[in-house]
């Protein structure tokens, strides 16, 4: 996020909704270029008794003391009290910076004047002034493209989002601001949202959900899945509106936080936006409409159908979900399109021309984690709509959200130990259950051991044979339905047309009778995934990050004593000289010392991509770092420069 200072000052096509608001915008602005600001006057209408005019002036404004010497106004015991209030005009320059606002009749305050320039050093805070350009204010012709803000809103993110990265600096937040320096959008992702998806990231459904204008925050989060069966949060964005360029820019922040790693597979709703946008950003990720997504829009868009035919939705989830060839669905969609006069739909024809993407015959070779099934939503909803009601402020959201996040936190840390402390019971002598027991998790086995149970209800029937393929018929009498699967018995190559392995990454009860009665007592290994394993979760990852919040343990205490240091060296200019040669000095000593451990201990203690990732980090705290004010008179360059060289010095 980059600006120039002019882009932030009052001008005349501010609006303002109350005095207050007009008050804050300045503070704010004066907080971002270095000084204080305060309201000089006020006026109310004798008619109506409200206030129809203020000026707000910088705190150096009005005559100084010509009584008080330097000394003196250094001694804090020296400031008398006047009416109760701390008499500080031994600090006043006469200073004429100001900004002054009238009431129209309308109700809303504009600016009548402004004066920019001050007759004493200032020095911009770089951290205030981002806070500066997240204050949002509309005006009468604005669209409703930006956060209506409560009183404080902006600053309580802004402050939640510092908060976060103080305790990890791995916190990772992007913000948009529109050509009018208002926020626009937001992004946002933990440490543990980062480190999940290096483990569990091949699959990611974006909810879009929230964006609907009932609920009055556009919450759009990006959610994984654990090898608990748990949902996993790898970020969460606040949107303006559903554009392509709004989705562009969030996608690309969400894969700048992860390391520009694409997701195999992404699951969304569909929508057009949402479809040129991925293409652009994750060219190379297979985009997947959520099923159950469409298929609860099926009364809303063809609601007049469904009043008039009762066997239609009967029809319509056949054809969806129980064709098992490509042909099959060919001639079901045709003949239900037909018979229902669907021909001219505009609905059932963008959906005919996604089917690749949502229809479960042809999802072969994908697999989509869990996230694309109806008990899956159930559970995202549920999860965020305890905290996400149609009337939150963004103030609660953000304390309901840690509160979420700490307690999503604590349920997987009890599944992590109760996989490792303690057996599953087995409701069967299967020897696959046997044999998976030991290695899924408590979660996931479940989940499978249903299937072994669902074995027994299954007739397999050998219906043809090319070459090393064997095509096995599977009536299964629990669902009455019958299947077909493929075997390769050189390969151990299966493919079941109910595609459970493809939406939940287990084998099914169909797969597994022909296993069976195919002598294979084992479920071959490459149907058993990493991701619903005990082990799924990396632990190199985990040590990479470690050593990468030591090295910024050290970054930061280097910065802290930096800080100090700026502050006596840039008071004199002797002081700033043996400053900037010790420093120097330590530079080179430091490039020694590296080299010389990196030739010892070789190129993998100083990774180039821990390097990146330590820098990307490094640049973001080194703007967040705001210059404090108060310096003396004719020292502000001096000071200014022995900062930024000890940041260019320290990144190094």
């Amino acid at each position: 996020m980059t600006s120039d200072g002019n882009s932030l000052e009052p001008d005349d096509s501010l609006e303002f909704e109350s005095k207050e608001d007009a008050f804050e915008f300045y503070k704010n602005y004066a907080l971002s270029f270095g000084f204080s600001a305060i309201i000089k006057a006020s006026r109310r209408s004798r008619i109506s008794g409200k206030f129809i005019d203020a000026k707000f002036v910088c705190s150096k404004y009005g005559s100084p003391n010509p009584c008080g010497s330097c000394s003196e106004l250094a001694d804090a015991t020296t400031m008398k009290k006047k009416r109760g209030r701390i008499n500080r005009s031994w600090s006043k320059t006469d200073c004429k910076a100001c900004m002054h606002v009238k009431r129209r009749q309308d109700g809303r305050w504009i600016i009548t004047n402004f004066i920019r320039e001050h007759n004493h050093d200032i020095v911009p805070n770089i951290r205030a002034k981002k806070k500066c350009m997240l204050v949002s204010h509309k005006t009468e012709n604005q669209k409703s493209t930006s956060f209506c803000f409560g009183e404080g809103d902006a600053k309580v993110m802004l402050e939640y989002f510092s908060c976060m990265q103080d305790e990890n600096p791995y916190f990772f937040y992007a913000v948009d601001l529109n050509k009018e320096q208002r926020l626009k959008n937001v992004f946002w992702v933990d440490v543990k949202g980062r480190i999940d998806y290096c483990n569990f990231g091949d699959v990611v459904f974006f909810d879009t959900m929230y964006q609907n204008n009932e609920f009055k925050l556009p919450f759009a989060p990006f959610i994984g899945m654990s090898n608990h069966f748990q949902c996993l949060l790898f970020g969460s964005a606040l949107l303006a509106d559903e554009s392509k360029s709004t989705y562009v820019w969030l996608m690309r922040a969400w894969l700048q936080s992860m390391q520009g790693q694409a997701p195999k597979v992404i699951l969304t709703e569909q929508d057009q936006m949402l479809k040129e946008a991925i293409a652009e950003v994750f060219p190379r990720s297979r985009h997947c409409f959520c099923l159950w997504h469409i298929l609860g829009k099926i009364h809303e868009k063809l609601g007049h159908v469904i009043r008039k035919h009762e066997k239609f939705i009967n029809k319509f989830f056949k054809c969806i979900l129980k064709s098992q060839t490509e042909a099959q669905f060919e001639k079901r969609w045709w003949k239900s399109v037909d018979r229902f006069d669907l021909r001219n739909d505009i609905w059932i024809q963008s959906l005919y021309d996604d089917r690749l993407r949502w229809v479960p015959t042809f999802m072969e070779d994908i697999f989509l984690a869990g996230l694309s099934s109806a008990q899956r939503l159930e559970s995202i909803s549920s999860l965020l709509d305890k905290y996400l009601l149609r009337k939150t402020s963004l103030k609660e959201f953000l304390h309901h959200y840690n509160t979420m996040l700490q307690e999503k936190y604590e349920d997987e840390a009890k599944a992590d130990f109760d996989t490792w402390h303690k057996q599953p019971g087995l409701k069967s002598p299967s020897p696959y259950g046997k044999q998976l027991s030991t290695v899924y998790t408590h979660a996931m086995f479940k989940k499978f051991q249903v299937e072994v149970l669902g074995v027994v209800a299954c007739h397999p029937k050998i219906e043809s044979q090319d070459g090393e393929n064997t095509t096995f018929k599977v009536q299964d009498f629990e669902e009455n339905q019958s299947y077909q699967v493929i075997w390769n018995e050189k390969t151990s190559d299966a493919c079941c047309t109910c595609r459970l392995f493809e939406y939940n990454g287990f084998l099914c009860r169909h797969v597994m009778i022909v296993l069976q009665i195919s002598g294979v007592n084992n479920i071959p290994v490459k149907y058993i995934l990493k991701c619903w394993t005990k082990d799924a979760k990396n632990s190199n990852t985990m040590k990479q990050i470690d050593s990468m919040e030591s090295r910024n343990k050290r970054y930061s205490d280097l910065c802290h004593s930096a800080c100090k240091l700026g502050d006596v060296g840039s008071l004199s200019q002797e002081a700033y000289n043996i400053a900037f040669a010790a420093m120097e000095e330590a530079l080179r000593n430091c490039e020694n010392i590296n080299s010389s451990l990196q030739n010892t201990l070789g190129s993998k203690s100083l990774s180039n991509e821990g390097l990146r990732e330590f820098e990307e980090v490094s640049r973001s705290r080194n703007t967040s770092i705001a210059i404090e004010k108060g310096f003396n008179s004719g020292k502000q360059k001096v000071r200014i420069s022995f900062h930024l060289f000890f940041c260019v010095w320290l990144a190094c």
